[in-house]
């Protein structure tokens, strides 16, 4: 059968290029649009690998929050490439059909493969930024207390005695960059030991400590540093970062056995920064194993206390709930040397940033949440002339003791946007319940106490009311404290603290302040 005669008019559609001089223009344009952008590539993947394989993870996690603009920048350089070999193979190149090929394939993996999901993942980027170079908590040896003082003094003593050189961690590196960054590199720590015999001529004028902690007698000749930006240093990736999986330090971490891994990143780079002295002293008691172990049986002792968290938090339904078996065992595996109280803080934290709004964890973060509150510590250790008399060793030990509870209830019970709003015109910044756990905390403390020559658990004479309480501070911060959370918080706090329940005496719409007094007989059964 002979086929019948091609019509001449019948032709795709093509483009009027007179010259070979033009083709061949367009043709090289996009030539070295795609080799212009291969090399690029090449360069940036190479940084992004020296910069793992070196440790260097500030620099890493720095320039990985600009990840989703450079995979921008290489969609739109291959689009244009390939765009131009669309022309030149319109005007009569039809030898480029394999480049045509080539180029619509890389442009489609670059836009669908590569940049649509660094858009999404961009904001998971900037608060893995936050969550590990936040503030830290340093423990320094207490003779350097007076030396420590505001961002100019920090740089007064960073500039003295400059034959002494200081050393940094490959994980402190800033790396490339146009514009130096503000604020002191070097490590707080490595700064004051510098100072000998002659730290009298450099002490902080206030006497103060404005950025130390005051935990009473618990730190055994050392304090708690708070240092960061607002003491003029600049942000660095926690070194905590030395001690995780690498597969939690990509920019979509997974663990080892293929779960999402991203609240535990958020979490390590937190609880890597905040312990304090004593981690292994922080309560929170989620199992009751404490409060079993004393005697103490709370009410509703049918709903377990994770349940409750879940149920009544500011997330609530907490879908990824789901993951608390396996979270609680990588938890396990990486701070296996710390209390039980410690990993039940960390499980519960890293899976409230799996379901936390990222909008919200990023004010969380950046209004210092994750921080025991340093004005809380700062009233009450007797530094603020305005409020005395100061608390005593025990009762700071006790702040600091119940500090990560106040942390997760914190997050579990956020907000939305962080902000107590009574009408439109009256706005406040919300804060952490450091007072109301430290209260809790306390009153558990001494609600049964131990008798040594029967070798039991007693009904407690219950705390003495602190001979601060009646400050007119504690009404106002106690009030700001309970409007700053989601209502539903106040049970869950107190048997995370060792209480039965959440005593009325705190509840704020009080007209007075009131000291509860709570004393409980030990229930034996619960001591087998």
């Amino acid at each position: 059968m002979v086929p019948a005669p091609a019509d001449p008019n019948n032709v795709g559609p093509q483009i009027n290029i007179p010259t070979q001089t033009g083709r061949v223009a367009l043709l090289w344009t996009s030539i070295g649009a795609a080799v212009f952008t291969s090399l690029i590539q090449g360069l940036i993947t190479t940084i992004v690998q020296v910069a793992e394989d070196q440790s260097l993870w500030t620099f890493r996690f720095r320039i990985a929050r600009f990840e989703h603009w450079w995979w921008t920048a290489v969609s739109v350089l291959l689009s244009i490439s390939f765009a131009f070999i669309i022309l030149t193979f319109l005007a009569g190149n039809s030898q480029d059909a394999v480049g045509v090929l080539a180029l619509s394939t890389a442009t489609t993996i670059a836009i669908v493969r590569f940049t649509v999901p660094a858009w999404r993942n961009r904001v998971f980027i900037e608060n893995r930024w936050l969550a590990w170079t936040g503030p830290n908590r340093t423990s320094i040896r207490r003779i350097y207390r007076d030396l420590c003082g505001d961002a100019k003094q920090w740089e007064r003593l960073a500039r003295a005695h400059p034959q002494i050189r200081t050393n940094s961690a490959p994980s402190d590196d800033w790396g490339l960059t146009l514009i130096p960054p503000k604020g002191l590199w070097e490590d707080p720590t490595a700064i004051l030991e510098k100072f000998g015999e002659d730290k009298e001529a450099y002490m902080w004028a206030k006497l103060d400590a404005p950025c130390v902690y005051d935990d009473g007698d618990i730190g055994d000749g050392d304090v708690s540093l708070r240092w960061g930006e607002d003491q003029g240093f600049r942000r660095r990736v926690s070194r905590a970062i030395n001690a995780m999986p690498a597969g939690l330090l990509t920019s979509y971490p997974t663990t080892t056995d293929g779960y999402k891994g991203e609240g535990l990143c958020l979490a390590y780079g937190i609880l890597g920064r905040n312990k304090g002295l004593r981690p292994n002293e922080l309560r929170f008691d989620a199992s009751d194993s404490w409060k079993r172990s004393r005697g103490i049986r709370r009410h509703r002792e049918n709903a377990p206390i994770r349940a409750v968290l879940e149920n009544s938090s500011s997330w609530a339904p907490r879908p990824n709930k789901v993951m608390r078996s396996y979270y609680s065992h990588a938890v396990r595996e990486q701070f296996g040397t710390l209390s039980a109280d410690f990993q039940e803080a960390a499980t519960e934290l890293a899976l409230i940033l799996l379901d936390i709004r990222p909008r919200e964890l990023r004010m969380w973060l950046n209004d210092r949440f994750e921080q025991q509150a340093m004005d809380v510590n700062h009233y009450l250790s007797g530094r603020n002339d305005a409020f005395k008399p100061a608390a005593t060793n025990a009762e700071l030990a006790t702040l600091y003791r119940a500090s990560y509870t106040s942390m997760i209830i914190s997050l579990n019970y956020y907000l939305p946007l962080g902000r107590i709003r009574h009408n439109l015109l009256s706005v406040k910044t919300a804060v952490r319940p450091d007072l109301t756990c430290f209260a809790l905390l306390y009153l558990a403390e001494h609600a049964v106490s131990w008798d040594p020559d029967a070798e039991e658990w007693v009904e407690g004479a219950g705390a003495p009311m602190p001979a601060w309480w009646q400050h007119n501070w504690v009404r106002d911060r106690l009030q700001h404290e309970q409007e700053s959370l989601k209502p539903g918080w106040k049970e869950p706090a107190a048997w995370l603290l060792g209480l039965k329940s959440f005593p009325p005496e705190l509840e704020f719409s009080k007209e007075a302040i009131e000291w509860p007094l709570v004393r409980y007989v030990p229930d034996k059964t619960t001591m087998r």
